[in-house]
């Protein structure tokens, strides 16, 4: 609940700065380019040049036709890579494609062998002039490691430098997950964890003299059992934070961070990154960060990667998020949508932000007895409780279902922090009909409850909307409720509260 208290109390000292460049973010879609095509950039990072920030991700080919025509889909094998891309902008919102630029193959002149690539990043090297991309690279005839490649353009093209298979000190041959870091001298490193189990976390500089090969690595923490990944860096108020997820694969995670105030560290022991619990961090996996320095202040950006058409963690690829600060403790706003001004590094809350967590129940990834944001409650003559969230999503796997073995009775709910203002709750429905009670509301908002009576059977998803509903004391409660016998259920999906 802490979480949401602090976000309520953001929400009220946060007003729209009148006259500020803002642009919104919005999370949950699937992001365009300012031509109006998808972007496609996972596994990626940015490098800010000047005014202008380069992003740069992998493309992958499942990206494109789940973008095309997304549905529910099982969790896939390791993804069909088809380049490296480039984006450029100069407020973080607005994009620009700059082209495509490092393939395998020949004509990618990377190898004549196609291969995997995974998480990378690019670093300006002052001494040589170079951009320089690392990232993780495996094939079946060149082996795996950290592939380096070198560009005179940050827009590229890249080409292939060498094949880094091997790092001194570390417990596996070459990385696991890895991003890149530019301190404030202009020193790059490489953040990673070890392959395998992934326990190790380690910093290693680039070499130096052209940033083409990884120096001898320093161990800076041993992560429990389950292992570490998205590892990944950001730097603010001369603090180093070293950033990392839970080992759940192409999965949707909490988030972890560790401080120090030299890059190698001693760290401070791992905690976790407030507010990345309640819906895994809006249901992503740790990607890299992004550090704004602005004329009003400093921000920092989480960016997270949803691997939807892989895992199927819900609709669109990239999901970024605003960090604030108690001391050196960094929250994790889960937004659905915020304003950015980069220039003056400043943010808030969007007129159109879903308050809902985990509104489309992804964020736990396998089945339940209850799910990650709401509170479930279930009495049956059988004393157990049932499974909470089904394969049966309405555009991604997961909904919530409320299944009846016996008479019994069950609930989901949600309690929010927000202003107080008039909202609209909205939630796609489909049940069995037959229930004594069957209901969706909102209640405890300081005004009269408002609540929606399921009578007959719903064969396909409906949407039930709930206007008008009246916030006076900053907070409301949200949910379902039903009473039935053996054989009827009701199933919720998509689930939204936003401001009128």
């Amino acid at each position: 609940m802490k979480r949401m208290w602090l976000l309520g109390a953001l929400l009220a000292v946060m007003p729209p700065h009148a006259g500020a460049a803002e642009s919104t973010i919005r999370n949950g879609v699937f992001w365009k380019d300012t031509s109006g095509t998808p972007v496609y950039a996972q596994g990626g990072g940015i490098l800010k040049v000047g005014d202008r920030y380069y992003w740069y991700g992998a493309k992958y080919a499942e990206a494109v036709s789940y973008a095309r025509e997304p549905a529910p889909q099982p969790n896939g094998a390791n993804p069909t890579f088809s380049a490296v891309t480039a984006y450029s902008s100069t407020d973080l919102v607005n994009w620009k494609f700059e082209g495509e630029v490092l393939k395998t193959g020949a004509a990618g002149k990377m190898f004549d062998q196609p291969g995997w690539v995974g998480r990378l990043g690019v670093v300006h090297n002052r001494r040589t002039g170079k951009y320089v991309l690392l990232t993780q690279y495996g094939s079946t005839d060149k082996g795996s490691g950290v592939l380096f490649a070198t560009s005179d353009s940050p827009t590229g093209p890249f080409v292939f430098q060498r094949l880094q298979t091997h790092i001194e000190r570390v417990a596996t041959p070459t990385s696991g997950d890895q991003t890149v870091f530019v301190d404030d001298d202009g020193q790059a490193y490489l953040v990673f964890s070890s392959g395998g189990d992934r326990r190790k976390l380690y910093v290693a500089p680039l070499r130096a003299a052209d940033f083409l090969a990884v120096e001898p690595a320093i161990l800076v923490h041993s992560a429990p059992a389950g292992g570490r990944e998205g590892n990944a860096m950001f730097k603010y108020k001369g603090l180093y934070y070293f950033c990392s997820s839970d080992l759940h694969g192409w999965n949707a995670s909490r988030s972890f961070y560790m401080t120090a105030t030299s890059i190698t560290g001693p760290y401070t022991p791992e905690k976790l990154i407030e507010g990345t619990e309640a819906d895994f961090s809006h249901v992503s996996q740790n990607g890299f960060f992004v550090a704004v320095q602005g004329s009003d202040g400093s921000l920092v950006l989480y960016a997270g990667d949803r691997w939807s058409n892989y895992a199927a963690n819900g609709i669109g690829y990239n999901i970024w998020a605003p960090l604030s600060f108690e001391g050196s403790k960094p929250v994790f706003n889960s937004l659905s949508e915020f304003t950015l001004d980069a220039a003056k590094g400043r943010w808030s809350v969007g007129k159109g932000n879903n308050y809902v967590l985990n509104p489309g129940f992804e964020a736990d990834r396998v089945t339940q007895t209850s799910v990650a944001g709401w509170r479930t409650s279930w009495t049956s003559l059988q004393g157990a409780a049932p499974i909470v969230n089904a394969l049966e999503g309405r555009n991604s796997r997961w909904a919530l279902v409320l299944r009846h073995a016996d008479p019994s009775m069950g609930s989901a709910v949600q309690d929010i922090a927000l202003p107080n203002g008039s909202y609209t709750l909205r939630a796609w429905v489909r049940s069995s009909g037959g229930q004594g009670v069957a209901r969706l509301f909102a209640s405890g908002h300081g005004a009269p409850e408002v609540a929606h009576q399921f009578s007959g059977a719903l064969g396909a998803w409906t949407q039930v909307t709930l206007p008008g509903i009246a916030v006076r004391n900053g907070s409301v409660q949200i949910g379902v409720y039903t009473e039935g016998k053996h054989g009827q259920w009701l199933m919720l999906d998509d689930v939204s509260l936003v401001r009128e």
